[in-house]
């Protein structure tokens, strides 16, 4: 192998296994079995450990006979300011020393630029503050620490927490359940699986005790289940399709250009970025859109439009996180999850007026 590639780190391959977008900017990654190359946050199928191949920019991938994803076009991403860069490498080299996070004050006076506006610049660039990107990669290295160190506390600490009890404080939203429970690979979690017909076809509920974990559609209850095994690969998955009467009872109502009935508890798991696109889609109301720009926008994130097409791929709660209502800004439909067919037929239903296909 070549010093212009190299195989990928663990926290590398976790950023690209959940296609995080706060990696992007950082490395490209190369399949070697299609010879394309892509960004981090690319929501292409993740590939196996052994076929990927990191570089550090598009020049060296192209030159190693790798070609750009046509889905995330890596070779159009803008390059980051090599200000805004400075600030995040010093946040990643004091994490990586077991440092506190660095103050606002001291990233503005590594990056030469006033604290407000570096504030600002950073947000927009990476989609997340500053504060926000150190958590994510505590997070990051939180979830690594886990699976390889030697006990729960060991992982804490090894992550740079200074305290357990903040872990376990967040450790719903950060990792879906308790610390323990995901260094056993997710064994303690339960999903209650309901699959009905509904005008969507064939539809498949998953319930956490915290609330609707997926709402997926497929031709056949096989790709359907497959798709949760995917998301959830150590989960024990209990089969009742009398269940889920809440959430089918919201998509009916959906379905039907109604509001949803309120109550009804979504089990959001994602980076803290995704987490913000998907709350910001329902408030979108039903029969308007927003473009992948606009909710950048509403955001305070202006260039992560391509960032808000990623959590939208990533999105695993159909309709009741309202993806389908994001278009690009020409009118286009863009991207859907389980196909542009459901998508013109969900927006249809609420009476939106679509562009003509190309």
């Amino acid at each position: 192998m070549t010093q212009t590639q190299r195989l990928p780190t663990d926290i590398e391959f976790t950023a690209i296994r959940g296609n995080d977008t706060t990696f992007d900017g950082r490395f490209l990654y190369g399949v070697t079995s299609t010879k394309v190359f892509c960004q981090p946050s690319c929501v292409s199928r993740a590939p196996k450990r052994e076929n990927v191949r990191i570089f550090s920019d598009v020049e060296t991938a192209t030159a190693a006979g790798f070609r750009p994803c046509k889905r995330c076009r890596p070779e159009r991403a803008p390059q980051a300011d090599a200000r805004l860069e400075r600030a995040r490498l010093l946040i990643d080299r004091r994490l990586a020393a077991g440092e506190s996070t660095p103050t606002l004050v001291q990233l503005a006076k590594e990056a030469h630029m006033g604290a407000t506006h570096l504030q600002r610049r950073f947000a927009a660039a990476y989609g997340l503050s500053p504060r926000a990107y150190a958590e994510a990669q505590r997070v990051a290295t939180l979830k690594h620490e886990l699976r390889h160190s030697s006990g729960v506390s060991d992982a804490i600490y090894g992550a740079g927490f200074g305290a357990a009890s903040r872990v376990y404080e967040k450790a719903g939203r950060w990792l879906g359940m308790t610390p323990a429970d995901y260094r056993r690979g997710g064994e303690g979690l339960t999903l209650t699986v309901a699959i009905r017909r509904t005008l969507m076809g064939s539809t498949l509920v998953a319930e956490s005790t915290r609330g609707v974990a997926a709402l997926l559609f497929g031709n056949t209850e096989k790709v359907m289940l497959a798709e949760l095994r995917d998301e959830f690969p150590a989960a024990r998955i209990d089969r009742d399709d009398a269940a889920g009467k809440a959430a089918f009872a919201a998509l009916e109502a959906m379905l039907a250009g109604r509001e949803p009935p309120k109550g009804l508890r979504l089990d959001l798991r994602g980076t803290p970025f995704q987490i913000r696109v998907w709350t910001a889609l329902q408030a979108i109301p039903p029969g308007e859109t927003r473009t992948y720009q606009q909710i950048a926008q509403s955001l305070g994130a202006p260039k992560a439009a391509r960032a808000v097409g990623s959590a939208c791929g990533n999105n695993i709660i159909g309709v009741l996180v309202p993806c389908h209502r994001a278009l690009r800004s020409d009118g286009g439909l863009g991207g859907y999850r389980w196909g542009l067919e459901r998508k013109e037929k969900l927006l249809s239903g609420e009476g939106v007026a679509l562009e003509p296909a190309e």
